[in-house]
């Protein structure tokens, strides 16, 4: 393990996450449906939501379409414009075939109109027959930054055990 991740643990899966991360957890969450934050030194957030398998299957026959629907909902945020997919990919993780993708949009600063921000979103979806849940990872940064956030994403999804 790299010596700036720490391992998270708990209902059964796990992800390295940066150890220098505020780890936040949603006291309404449960084996079967939760979420976790992780909050980087600068205010930015990873997150990692988990939900039952059978129910989101019947929204959604693969995981991509479910990702696809994900992305639809961000590009429909009011204060989101210029919503752009930048690339997708197929992965897979712990054995699961998985969804990445990674958009460009603009956010306003204020419902006034006035500076618009450029932000990046990192996501991957995955569907694990074995836990019967489903699990999506994402994150929200800006395009251009000191600390490489599209990299420690990456090695979060790669870390991701689901069972």
């Amino acid at each position: 393990m790299d010596k700036d991740f720490e391992r998270f643990s708990v209902y059964g899966f796990s992800v390295e996450y940066p150890k220098d991360s505020r780890v936040e957890f949603d006291s309404r969450g449960r084996r079967g449906a939760g979420d976790v934050v992780f909050h980087l030194p600068d205010r930015t957030k990873f997150f990692l939501s988990w939900g039952d398998l059978e129910r989101a299957s019947k929204s959604f026959k693969t995981v991509e379409e479910q990702a696809e629907s994900s992305l639809k909902r961000i590009g429909k945020t009011g204060n989101v414009k210029s919503f752009e997919r930048v690339s997708h990919e197929s992965i897979t993780i712990h054995s699961h075939d998985g969804a990445y993708n990674r958009a460009k949009f603009e956010v306003k600063a204020s419902p006034f109109g006035g500076k618009k921000i450029p932000q990046e979103t990192h996501s991957v979806h995955l569907h694990c027959q074995e836990s019967g849940r489903y699990y999506v990872m994402y994150a929200m940064f800006p395009e251009k930054g000191a600390y490489d956030y599209e990299g420690a994403f990456r090695k979060m999804a790669k870390s991701f055990r689901c069972h």
